[in-house]
């Protein structure tokens, strides 16, 4: 089979009726079927609306739960409000300041719009209320169990044939355990919870050696940054340059001293007042030491912007008394385990293994559509990404026979792995990445949609899923940024987004934007400061 991620970019108009009749030739399922969502994020809850956009005839008979161990829907971008308290993990990274760093219409899910009078770049607030707004408009809320926990599932069966036994809690009742049981397991419960800390030699002495005249040392992940004036007098190290890096050196470098920790060739983002060093190589008592053998020794603060890893606790356990004996997923760090050798579904915690099209487990333990991912993929729109893989998901349950055999599903596997090795990635390191940028990640999208168009499942026609006006605001993302900022300071929001509500209104405003901004720079330049 034809590698998914090479498909052709060939940029078209996404047919309207992809979304109104997400399915075209499905066949009935012969018993009924039972499907256990896990997160109620973008990915669960795209997930579970396609699995409801299936014909009637042939859902009817399924029961469909997802399980939320929070409050409400949202995953990430629901607030936990509780102040940080290590080393309990927030149930979120979320902090006050945070805003997207691309327009929100890139973010949707296709044909559900913001509402109207949206920021261009909302704040997190604006993005929870959009799923709450998705999960309500849709019924999906009497399928979603909130503040229930799976605490472990297992596999009872073979590579053909079995289910899934699940241990479900309430969150304020964690000792009263139910066990279920569930021939599907789709887990969506995203990557952004446990942190990515990496330990330094001299670490523990340094941070146990603070000077009575300056404020306690501290090393704390960006998974506790909250506010930056907690930083005024102290002098900060930001250990990265992801998005919690980019944020913290632009609120915390205008108030403190502060230095961000970089790799070679990544620079510090546009207007963030912080002094370039080279990565940590160690610590001494008085020091924060760098490769480059220079040192620090005014250090009181390092904030880890490192990233997350890629765990899904309850598949490492299996339920009690369900007569599971083995795990569905195994932590390992053997760099000698890989795609062709793992004997069960496998996490370094950078890269789950072996996944098809990063979605469904090629474990020998049970059949590739047992066992469902949505929403690895890293650098990537997420809402209209899981949209694509829950529409490959809900056909694939419907109808195994859209997948191909496990033996080519392993080999386009291995064939994606030795073209990121080609290209200069480690595929167990960079794991699931869009490492091409947005050309790939809406490659990867146009890719899954369009085989289920091949394969009768969706209406056929030459469009890509990706519509043109996604891929001109993700590609002038930043120049539109520049734009609103201006925007902003001259107070005329209103004068731009008055009356937008269509998603072809938002594409207009925002190419609007950019030709507005473009005509600015050719003028005056780059300056940020006066907008003139």
């Amino acid at each position: 089979m034809v590698q998914l991620v090479q498909a052709v970019l060939s940029l078209l108009p996404l047919s309207s009726t992809l979304f109104q009749n997400p399915q075209q030739s499905i066949v009935p399922p012969l018993s009924s079927q039972s499907i256990a969502i896990v997160g109620a994020g973008s990915g669960g809850l795209a997930i579970l609306k396609t699995l409801l956009d299936l014909p009637e005839d042939v859902r009817s008979t399924w029961e469909i739960v997802l399980y939320e161990r929070r409050k409400d829907v949202g995953g990430l971008w629901l607030e936990d409000t509780r102040p940080p308290s290590p080393p309990r993990l927030p149930e979120s990274p979320v902090y006050p300041l945070l805003h997207t760093n691309t327009p929100h219409p890139t973010m949707t899910y296709p044909g559900f719009t913001f509402p109207p009078g949206t920021p261009l770049f909302p704040s997190h607030e604006y993005m929870w209320k959009y799923h709450v707004d998705f999960a309500e408009k849709h019924n999906l809320t009497q399928y979603i169990r909130l503040n229930h926990v799976v605490l472990a599932a297992g596999w009872a069966g073979n590579s053909t044939t079995g289910q899934w036994k699940l241990e479900v809690a309430r969150t304020d009742r964690l000792s009263e355990h139910e066990l279920r049981s569930f021939d599907h397991l789709i887990v969506a419960n995203g990557h952004n919870h446990y942190p990515r800390s990496p330990k330094w030699d001299g670490e523990d002495d340094w941070l146990a050696s603070s000077p009575p005249s300056q404020p306690k040392r501290e090393i704390l992940h960006s998974i506790y940054y909250r506010h930056p004036e907690r930083y005024i007098n102290r002098t900060v190290v930001i250990v990265g340059g992801g998005a919690s890096g980019r944020d913290a050196a632009l609120q915390v470098g205008r108030l403190t001293k502060t230095y961000q920790s970089l790799q070679e060739g990544s620079l510090p983002p546009d207007g963030a007042q912080v002094t370039v060093k080279p990565p940590i190589s160690h610590f001494t008592n008085t020091s924060v030491v760098f490769t480059d053998g220079t040192a620090l020794t005014d250090v009181d603060s390092l904030i880890l912007a490192t990233g997350y890893q890629f765990l899904a606790p309850f598949l490492v356990h299996y339920p009690k008394n369900s007569g599971v004996s083995s795990p569905a997923l195994i932590h390992s760090p053997d760099s000698s385990v890989n795609s062709t050798t793992a004997q069960s579904l496998t996490t370094n915690t950078r890269y789950i293994y072996p996944l098809y099209e990063h979605i469904f487990s090629l474990s020998p333990a049970f059949p590739p559509t047992a066992l469902a991912f949505v929403g690895l993929p890293v650098l990537i729109a997420n809402c209209p990404s899981d949209r694509a893989q829950a529409l490959f998901i809900s056909h694939a349950i419907a109808d195994p026979s859209v997948l191909p055999s496990r033996g080519e599903m392993l080999d386009a596997l291995v064939l994606r792995e030795e073209n990121l090795r080609e290209r200069g990635y480690d595929p167990y390191y960079y794991g699931h990445k869009m490492v091409g940028g947005d050309s790939e990640a809406q490659a990867y999208q146009n890719a899954l949609v369009r085989y289920l168009k091949q394969q009768g499942k969706l209406p056929e026609d030459e469009k890509d899923y990706v519509e043109p006006w996604r891929v001109m605001a993700r590609q002038q993302s930043q120049l539109i940024g520049r734009a609103w900022s201006r925007v902003e300071e001259l107070g005329e929001q209103n004068k731009w987004l008055d009356g937008v509500r269509t998603e072809d209104e938002w594409a207009d405003v925002m190419q609007r934007l950019a030709d507005w901004q473009v005509k600015w720079e050719e003028r005056h330049g780059k300056d940020f400061d006066t907008y003139a």
